[in-house]
């Protein structure tokens, strides 16, 4: 239990991270010149894309913007509901000290849709957006003395918060999904679904109920069988006369 408690406070911290992470940057271009002064510095960011510190009236600076990545922002907030639905599913669904596993199934996906997300935003986000842009991938400085310019390409801190909550959060993730499916679904066997039918629709039997109208069973049938044998009598005396 001690190893498990260890895998949830890593998750949280690693839900934190990526929390964080949608308010940073996740990449950064600059140039300098070989003063080392700031001439151009781009930032990227989830939400507003291309952010610069330098003024806008810089020609330089806003002739050497990147061109938007235009990561589609409904994957965004999606990100953002998988992650706040996950703390939800740590605080108030933990499957620990449970019962029973039944209707967890729901909370193991959402929480494996997370873990997916991100390993989606580590893997594609360089390869589809920053690579074919030609923004070096995690980072490169190059220094171009005919220009007297140095260039630096580099991922930014939310990238990085994004690489370190991975494996803080596979863990637990993992660890909680394969409980759930390895052990969640055995309450809903065939076995399982017909004893709890036959919990549910079982009522306690009662002896003597069950001898009294036995009794009162055999008495009616034979009161019946009097009744049948003394119309056939009568009928045959009829004939008679």
């Amino acid at each position: 239990m001690v190893n498990i408690k260890i895998f949830r406070i890593s998750l949280m911290v690693g839900l934190g991270l990526l929390f964080l992470s949608l308010f940073l940057d996740w990449y950064t271009f600059q140039i300098y010149n070989l003063d080392k002064e700031l001439v151009v510095s781009w930032q990227y960011n989830l939400f507003r894309e291309w952010i610069t510190p330098v003024s806008e009236s810089s020609g330089l600076n806003e002739s050497l913007r990147p061109p938007n990545l235009m990561i589609p922002l409904s994957i965004t907030i999606l990100f953002i509901v998988a992650i706040v639905l996950s703390g939800y599913i740590i605080i108030f669904k933990n499957f620990e000290g449970a019962s029973s596993l039944n209707g967890y199934s729901l909370y193991a996906y959402i929480l494996l849709f997370l873990l997916l997300l991100v390993l989606t935003y580590i893997i594609i986000y360089p390869i589809m957006y920053l690579i074919p842009q030609e923004l070096y991938f995690p980072f490169l400085q190059v220094t171009d003395y005919d220009a007297q310019l140095m260039y630096l390409y580099s991922i930014g801190p939310g990238y990085f918060s994004l690489l370190i909550s991975f494996p803080l959060i596979f863990p637990y993730i993992a660890f909680y999904y394969k409980t759930i499916t390895n052990f969640g679904y055995k309450d809903k066997t065939p076995e399982k679904q017909m004893q709890a039918l036959i919990e549910k629709v079982q009522e306690p039997l009662d002896i003597d109920r069950m001898l009294a109208q036995e009794e009162l069973k055999q008495q009616f049938s034979s009161e019946e069988g009097d009744k049948e044998l003394n119309n056939i009598l009568t009928s045959f005396m009829e004939g008679e006369s």
